[in-house]
């Protein structure tokens, strides 16, 4: 098998349009972003109490949250054997240039409110009884135990938190490029905001509970997750789903057949060896199986193929029926075979 570069990218292979789309024009959604990030640091570090008084009133159901899961205060002041407020002015300090780089690269947030509002209304279509989600921004460092993990939004308690210092720009100074590999790194740009907040909300409303199943079950679980994402931002790039590069979602679609046969030749789709899993499942700058220009996480780019072939075929079923389908079922009925 040979992946193949054209000189011209096939644009329709990694953009979308929303001609299958429902109509969501009557749902009002109403979005307006809070900037945390701005007041936080805009502390008045001469009068901490007072000042962090004035934000905790802004913000009651936040800034202790963000203390306990975003800002490593609590541990900087214990490292430095010293009080909070202390380990408070540490961290301030410290991440005060970096929230003014943000806050330089994010003047406002109006495109943020807008694409939000736009596209929580599919969310609000199929998922009826969706909370709209308080919108908050924020700043923290960088340093993540997973970088293949960092999406920089997170969702939790109906509130959506978008950590803005992960959407700066490629070429940022401050990625390192031995922490965040290039393949990592390139999701860093202000037009993965909307995505990965709808992947957040994705995650809630449908959770990947597959990790201990069969390779084939876990690509469709997975693949569930970005065709969820599909229908909540039915005009955005495939290619802002999966992470991969418009190339690359050109070559795949291309080669999608032969994808499918050198996996099904070469593995048992029902195991469960981690190696195997991780090979197709796991994120990475390639499918180490598979030849080159095969990008990385493939098994959830297939699931979801093969759950479009069970939808095609089930075209009665709703997206909530779908979801509540299981793997095996949907493989078995899918009779996915690719050219």
């Amino acid at each position: 098998m040979r992946w193949i570069s054209f000189a011209v990218i096939v644009i329709f292979l990694s953009c979308s349009n929303k001609k299958d789309a429902p109509d969501v024009s009557h749902i009002k959604i109403d979005v307006a972003v809070q900037r945390f990030d701005r007041d936080f640091f805009a502390l008045d570090t001469a009068q901490l109490q007072s000042s962090l008084q004035h934000i905790e009133k802004k913000y009651p159901n936040f800034l202790q949250i963000y203390f306990e899961y975003f800002a490593p205060v609590r541990e900087i002041a214990a490292q430095n054997n010293t009080s909070f407020d202390s380990g408070l002015l540490i961290y301030f300090r410290f991440i005060k240039p970096l929230a003014d780089s943000v806050n330089l690269k994010f003047s406002n947030t109006d495109r943020i409110e807008k694409e939000l509002e736009n596209n929580l209304r599919y969310v609000k279509h199929y998922f009826p009884t969706f909370k709209v989600p308080v919108v908050l921004t924020s700043v923290e460092g960088f340093n993540p135990d997973d970088p293949t993990e960092i999406w920089g939004t997170t969702y939790y308690d109906d509130k959506l938190v978008i950590s803005l210092q992960m959407f700066l720009g490629k070429d940022y100074s401050g990625y390192s490029a031995t922490l965040y590999p290039d393949y990592i790194r390139r999701r860093f740009e202000p037009e993965y905001i909307l995505p990965n907040s709808i992947r957040a909300i994705v995650g809630e409303l449908y959770a990947d509970t597959s990790q201990n199943s069969s390779l084939i079950e876990q690509m469709i679980e997975k693949g569930k997750q970005w065709w969820l994402m599909k229908k909540l931002i039915p005009g955005v790039a495939d290619s802002l789903i999966t992470g991969y590069t418009a190339r690359q979602m050109e070559d795949i679609t291309r080669e999608e057949g032969n994808i499918w046969g050198v996996i099904t030749q070469n593995e048992n789709l029902f195991s469960i060896d981690v190696e195997v899993l991780k090979s197709y499942l796991g994120e990475g700058p390639f499918t180490p199986t598979l030849p080159q220009g095969a990008p990385g996480k493939i098994g959830p780019w297939l699931g979801w193929r093969i759950i479009e072939k069970f939808e095609d075929e089930n075209s009665e079923m709703s997206v909530d029926q779908i979801l509540k389908t299981t793997a095996k079922k949907i493989f078995q009925q899918a009779k996915y075979k690719p050219k």
